[in-house]
Formats: structure tokens, sequence, C-alpha cells
């Protein structure tokens, strides 16, 4: 699951001499969700490509992260996340070992559609979006990793299989959101399937006015890209 986002709101701004706000909130929290994943002997580097921010710009977080405690740099120069974090930073079981490929994937839908392009996952009390990435439009949402996502989106509903017979469910497993939960915004949802019984939901959000639904087969052959990425990991 993500970082909650008080926790990490509270160590970004608490650090003094570099700007806050929620851009750097919604940084903060892709560098922390990255940090796992990052290549271990090219660490920044690493970080900026897996989260699409400038290689300067991870290394400043890493800084703010560390003067508020999220963060420490070991002696061997490399970032790890502090112990204060270690709990509410796990790593989250269906991108285990393929973040940097189904992140390249997420970028590349979000290229195609220009839509805010979500990977959401159920816990046991509310839905979590693992992986978000902003689209080009100016939503009213909060778009970064750990956010909790509403109970009656498009996403819900294909991972909660009492729901299939919805009206707006599809084929394909696949279910759409045409402002049934915020007025204005659309999204489209399609379930994927991952080894060991896990599932997940792929999800485009985007203005009524360009209606998500034009974007399913390109949702479509992303999911299929990360249930195949999933898939070749096992074997």
């Amino acid at each position: 699951m993500g970082v909650s986002k008080p926790e990490l709101e509270r160590t970004v701004t608490a650090a003094p001499g570099y700007e806050t706000g929620r851009a750097v909130l919604e940084s903060g929290f892709r560098v922390l969700r990255a940090l796992p994943d990052a290549q271990r002997h090219r660490q920044v580097s690493s970080l900026a490509e897996l989260t699409s921010i400038p290689r300067s710009t991870v290394h400043r977080l890493l800084v703010q992260l560390r003067r508020s405690r999220a963060v420490e740099l070991r002696a061997d120069g490399r970032w790890v996340v502090s112990p204060q974090l270690v709990e509410i930073t796990g790593r989250a079981g269906p991108l285990d070992g393929i973040r940097t490929g189904t992140n390249r994937v997420l970028q590349a839908l979000r290229a195609q559609t220009g839509a805010t392009v979500s990977l959401v996952v159920a816990t046991d009390t509310s839905l979590i979006a693992l992986e978000m990435i902003p689209g080009t439009e100016d939503l009213p949402i909060d778009a970064y990793p750990g956010v909790e996502m509403p109970d009656r989106t498009a996403a819900a509903l294909v991972l909660d299989p009492r729901r299939r017979h919805s009206p707006r469910a599809r084929p394909f497993a696949a279910a759409v959101d045409d402002q049934d939960v915020i007025n204005g915004l659309t999204c489209y949802a399609r379930l994927l399937s991952l080894p060991g019984g896990q599932r997940a939901a792929l999800s485009t959000t985007a203005s009524a006015a360009r209606r998500a639904e034009r974007f399913a087969a390109h949702v479509q052959r992303a999911g299929n890209a990360i249930e195949a990425l999933a898939a070749a990991r096992v074997h």
C-alpha cells in the first residue's frame, strides 16, 4: 500500500529552504514509492527514469526528505527509506520485480491518451492507487501514488466481482465511470489478473468532454502488456 498523504505531507513540508506545495508532495510520493526498485549503482538516475522526474529534482527531493528523516543516505552512497517509514512504504505485491517495465507501459498509455493513468488495488478497507501519472488536463482530483480512490469508480467495479453485472460493466473485464462519481470526469478501467491470484485495475481518467471509453483499445493493450510482464517474471 502507498504512503499515507498526511505522513508524507508532514515530512516533505517540514523541511526549510525548498519549495513546497502539491507538486512537491506528489513528487515526494513518487520518489518514495520507486526507491525500493531503483538500481543500486545508479540510484538517482534510475529514480529519474522510474518517476519521470528530472534527475536534479530527484536529488533535491531526496535531500529534502532526508532533512525530514523520511530517507537516509548510507555510507556507501545509497539512499534508503528510513526505519520510521519502512512499514508504510512496503513494496506493493502486484508490482514486485516489474516496476520499471510497468512504469514504461503506464507512461506510454499516458502519452497515447493524454489521460491520467492509474494502477489501483483493493486493500482490506479501501482502494489505493499504487501508481498514478497525471495527464495533460488539469482535473479536480488528487493524482499521486498512494492516494485513496473512491469506491464507485470504474476501477472499483472491475475489482469487485459482485458488480460484474452492473450497467457500467463492459466486455473484456472492463467498466466505465461516466460522471458517476465526479461531475465532469469520465474513466475507463480494465481488470488485471496477475500471478498468485493478485488483481489490479488499470484506469484512465479524463474530462467528460473526451469520454474515456474512447481509450478502451489503448487500455486493453496496456493491460495485456502488464500481465505479460508479470507472467514472464514468474516463469
